[in-house]
């Protein structure tokens, strides 16, 4: 064969450029294999099981998993709650808080794979289809979407924002989230991966949205909730915690829920006023299911 008919050959210059890029491609995928099980072990420091763990449903997960879900009626209130907790707490530790959250709603409380009695190893790879799976289970057990708020802390507002994001809520509330997981300071920021956009997903959200944050956050600074709320579609509040840190800030998640639930009210009664408010339903204050499957 001549090189007049295949004058493919390259020069050792370009023969060591695209070596090297080849070598940049191995590389870059490497890391990223190795990123996500980095990313896991930062984002799921999972408690171990304690005693008094509280009465639960088996959630079915994806792989074959079990996550448990908890519900907490409370027959005097409309509103229900599909709550999602932070990387360091289970149901179990979380008591106190269901129980001050129940004061103003129903709530269903969910579990991750890996924590409390929930059976699996937890995972960015299946974080958010298992929150998907977690309100399709608080909706077989009967909570309405149009009266159904979806709320999370920390880990739990990267589930809160992907469920508003893709099933149909009456309203997200989120405390002392983040836009993304490798955004949040102490990790790595050179890994080439990254997950739980939630920054990305918020301008799919089509129901209100309720933010709050610690002002003296310093494990997720407030810049944080600033994104997202910048993020977000109106109708929307931002709610500054003066003087709270990540874990002060988490003791107000009843009274943001109460605060919220007043709000959404308010956003009803002008929705019979002004037809312009987007998603609230006629009458008594109830809402259409205003958040829809994302693209």
């Amino acid at each position: 064969m001549s090189s007049e008919r295949f004058p493919v050959f390259l020069s050792p210059v370009r023969r060591g450029i695209l070596i090297g890029l080849c070598l940049l491609a191995a590389l870059w995928a490497l890391a990223c294999c190795l990123a996500r099980p980095i990313v896991d072990a930062f984002a799921f420091p999972k408690p171990p099981l304690r005693p008094g763990y509280p009465e639960t449903l088996p959630v079915p997960l994806e792989g074959g998993a079990i996550g448990r879900l908890r519900i907490l009626p409370n027959p005097d209130s409309p509103w229900a709650v599909l709550y999602f907790h932070g990387n360091g707490e289970d149901l179990a530790e979380t008591d106190a808080l269901m129980r001050a959250l129940a004061r103003h709603a129903t709530v269903y409380a969910a579990d991750y794979r890996g924590y409390g009695q929930s059976t699996g190893k937890p995972s960015v790879r299946t974080f958010e289809a298992d929150a998907r799976a977690f309100h399709d289970a608080a909706r077989a057990q009967g909570a309405d979407p149009a009266r159904l708020v979806v709320q999370g802390y920390s880990l739990g507002t990267a589930a809160a924002t992907e469920v508003a994001a893709t099933r149909p809520v009456a309203a997200l509330i989120l405390g002392g989230g983040f836009t993304s997981i490798l955004a949040v300071p102490g990790l790595a920021r050179c890994l080439p991966c990254d997950w739980l956009h939630s920054e990305d997903k918020l301008p799919r959200v089509a129901c209100p949205v309720w933010i709050f944050h610690g002002t003296a956050d310093r494990l997720i600074p407030l810049a944080h909730g600033e994104a997202l709320h910048a993020a977000a579609r109106e109708p929307k509040r931002f709610i500054r915690l003066p003087g709270d840190n990540h874990r002060t800030a988490h003791r107000h998640d009843a009274d943001q829920l109460a605060q919220c639930l007043a709000w959404l009210e308010t956003l009803a009664q002008s929705r019979e006023r002004t037809p312009r408010v987007a998603g609230l339903a006629r009458g008594a204050g109830a809402f259409r299911p205003a958040c829809r499957r994302g693209g």
